[in-house]
């Protein structure tokens, strides 16, 4: 909370009168943010907040958080890092908070979780992270650390970078813009940075690999998607929120004048073959994360497209559950949705939990971390399930169905000022995969965007 007290009236006190003045007392400064659109490639229209002074506020379920940032030396320092951007290796110095918990003992099991944040708060303050959504409070928790000792764990060690807007990475680039996963499927050097994070936390704790999780919002459930496509079966399972979930496998083409790179399988930051030994290929993330243990939130036609390609390529239909927010929605209803979605027979680990009514893009972490039943879900989960379990027939090129369905599940897009100019999902044809195929790309800088299934050969 940020308050203000302006004396209005004069005051007796013992020692004489206190007159009135116009001057307020206040536990704040009002600052001024100027964001980077990346539609635009152009700031964002000025942005005015009150910041609370330090000492003035205290914020509670985060105490025992450690914050590793730039100003006490302590940020991760990550080297040789690529960047899908434009194929350079960049060294970085990487904030983090971390929370260990307090009776952590080196002869004892621990799982880890990473958790990252949105791109509307990137700083390289690790306390933003910490407190844009329940999230980082909710895993430090006793219920949270209790719920994984009855799963197995001796506790859980969370780890919540904070991506900053803008990187000082030297002279030459003052301003270097680290948003991760951006919305045509490019990662920024912050994305390798996290994975040499993850492998420094798992050499210096004792983590049970079976038990690394991940979560994420809008950008950071992008991220963790391309994370786990990256390392096949690393996380036993993902909490991904409000993000879009695809592949692109031309990153190489040229789209509104600039070319990207693909990250280099290198076998170690990304892995050459996957958990059994076969070569594969990280792109394909319908693919790769067909075997994994997902809980995905999203707002109602927010992201269709993988349950659709799921469906119509290799018969599989992913189990859905609505959550209706409205002015009745509780905890209690939404535990018993997500509960009732996780019980019902599934072909893959994935479930989908689609958030309707009183809803925008932020809604479902506002609601998924306020909803313990997606925790309970997560912490039973492990490693061992999804290498037990096959994943689908995708990994074979995408061809197009005879018939294209264009119903209202297979909508991607409507002209707002001609609803007869519909864009509709294309259809594939059952049995083939979905190498090659391009999801839904938006060009940083521009309005432009390419349908989803594009190709090089296509439009530009």
């Amino acid at each position: 909370m940020y308050a203000g007290v302006t004396q209005k009236k004069a005051i007796r006190a013992e020692k004489g009168i206190i007159l009135p003045s116009d001057e307020a007392i206040t536990n704040y400064t009002k600052e001024t943010y100027v964001g980077y659109d990346p539609q635009t490639g152009k700031p964002r229209a000025p942005e005015y907040y009150n910041y609370a002074k330090e000492g003035s506020y205290h914020i509670r379920g985060i105490e025992e958080y450690q914050l590793h940032t730039l100003e006490n030396g302590t940020a991760f320092h990550a080297v040789h890092c690529f960047d899908e951007a434009n194929g350079q290796y960049w060294d970085l110095d990487l904030p983090y908070a971390l929370y260990v918990p307090k009776d952590y003992d080196p002869h004892k099991t621990y799982g880890l979780l990473l958790h990252i944040h949105d791109a509307g708060s990137m700083s390289a303050d690790p306390r933003l992270t910490l407190t844009e959504s329940q999230a980082a409070s909710n895993y430090a928790s006793e219920d949270f650390q209790n719920l994984a000792r009855k799963n197995g764990l001796d506790g859980v060690i969370v780890v919540c970078p904070a991506i900053p807007e803008f990187y000082a990475m030297d002279e030459a680039h003052p301003h270097y813009e680290l948003r991760m996963a951006r919305d045509n499927w490019t990662l920024s050097c912050a994305e390798p940075a996290i994975w040499q994070l993850m492998d420094h936390l798992t050499r210096q704790y004792h983590i049970n690999p079976d038990r690394i999780y991940g979560s994420g919002q809008s950008m950071g459930g992008m991220t963790i998607m391309a994370m786990a496509a990256q390392r096949d079966n690393y996380f036993a399972a993902l909490l991904p929120m409000s993000c879009k979930w695809g592949n692109n496998f031309n990153k190489d083409y040229p789209f509104n004048g600039t070319a990207y790179y693909n990250m280099p399988a290198d076998g170690t930051i990304v892995w050459q073959k996957d958990s059994h030994g076969n070569p594969v290929n990280y792109n394909n993330w319908l693919y790769m994360v067909s075997d994994d243990n997902i809980l995905y939130l999203n707002t109602a036609q927010e992201n269709t497209e993988y349950q659709l390609l799921y469906q119509d390529l290799a018969g599989v239909t992913i189990p859905r559950e609505e959550l209706l927010l409205d002015s009745t929605t509780t905890a209690r209803k939404r535990n018993a949705s997500i509960r009732r979605l996780t019980a019902r027979p599934n072909e893959t680990g994935i479930y989908q939990a689609v958030l309707t009514g009183s809803v925008s893009h932020m809604s479902a972490w506002f609601y998924g971390h306020g909803t313990p039943a997606c925790y309970e879900w997560l912490l039973k989960q492990t490693r061992k399930t999804e290498m037990a379990r096959s994943k689908l027939p995708l990994n074979r090129p995408f061809a197009l169905a005879d018939q294209q369905k264009k119903d209202a599940d297979h909508i991607y897009s409507v002209d707002r000022e001609d609803p007869s100019r519909i864009v509709y999902y294309p259809t594939g044809r059952p049995g083939a995969g979905t190498e090659g195929y391009n999801s839904p790309v938006t060009a940083l800088g521009s309005k432009a965007s390419l349908p989803p299934g594009w190709t090089p050969s296509g439009k530009d």
